[in-house]
């Protein structure tokens, strides 16, 4: 073993639990923040929320740095699961971007919807899909979070 990673390793033995404590602590809340903003939503446009099933935040990997929370309800009376998400993985730098998605429930003509989505600059459309690269030194998950579900709203 060569000096550099054998001081990594000794390093990493002494940090592991409180990193580890860290990063869950971290994850769960930024997960319950999400959670909130979909929570203290308002207007949804055509998309009903249903008050009755809970909100939730699926699992991923540490590998997979993801965190999001999905809300459940209906568009023209077809079940549909929205997720809005911190997302490292696919970010193209080492800030996360943030994206709204119809998760489940998307028909072809939703889909098109999307695909013919391209109004706002400031945002990227994907499938079924909106993201925002938020500035880094600007930091405000409620208030940009709001204007990804505003656009999504536009295009549902």
């Amino acid at each position: 073993m060569d000096k550099e990673l054998k001081q990594f390793i000794e390093e990493g033995v002494k940090r592991y639990k409180e990193t580890s404590r860290l990063m869950v602590l971290f994850g769960k809340t930024i997960e319950s923040e999400l959670q909130g903003i979909l929570s203290a939503r308002k207007d949804w446009g055509k998309f009903k929320p249903d008050i009755a099933k809970k909100k939730r935040s699926t699992i991923f990997w540490h590998e997979y740095p993801y965190l999001n929370a999905d809300i459940f309800g209906k568009i023209s009376q077809k079940q549909c699961t929205i997720r809005i998400a911190v997302n490292w993985y696919s970010a193209d730098t080492d800030y996360p971007h943030y994206e709204i998605r119809l998760e489940r429930g998307a028909d072809e003509e939703l889909s098109n919807k999307f695909m013919a989505y391209n109004e706002n600059s400031v945002f990227e459309v994907r499938e079924n899909s909106i993201i925002l690269c938020p500035d880094p030194k600007d930091f405000n998950l409620h208030r940009d979070f709001n204007k990804l579900i505003d656009e999504f709203i536009k295009i549902i």
